[in-house]
């Protein structure tokens, strides 16, 4: 049967374009968040030893990168279900394509 073949390879395609759809929006989260740190200042030289207040250890300082993961961690959920809602319709199809082949060879053959 050719049209599960056809499936397949249109499965592997939008497997391919949903991974890079993934992949650019890690790209852009990253880039928000290197665009966020680069308000709060570069790192300069310490030659004394600083107090954790004047380090930027507070938890201010982690606000970006917990920001970065909250949006990797969502647009991997979406993305996830996205894959999945799509491999459930696709799998509907090759269903219903399997059942109308079955008819069709159950007509050829009570028609001989």
């Amino acid at each position: 049967m050719s049209f599960t073949r056809e499936l397949h390879n249109s499965v592997g395609m939008r497997r391919l374009k949903t991974l890079g759809a993934v992949v650019v929006m890690i790209i852009v989260v990253l880039w928000v968040v290197g665009a966020v740190g680069a308000y709060e200042g570069s790192p300069q030289m310490v030659t004394q030893a600083a107090s954790p207040a004047q380090e930027g250890s507070g938890p201010e300082a982690n606000l970006p990168f917990l920001f970065a993961v909250y949006i990797i961690t969502w647009a991997a959920f979406f993305a996830y279900v996205f894959y999945v809602s799509r491999r459930q319709r696709e799998l509907r199809n090759e269903i219903q394509d399997l059942k109308r082949a079955l008819e069709e060879r159950d007509s050829r053959t009570a028609s001989q």
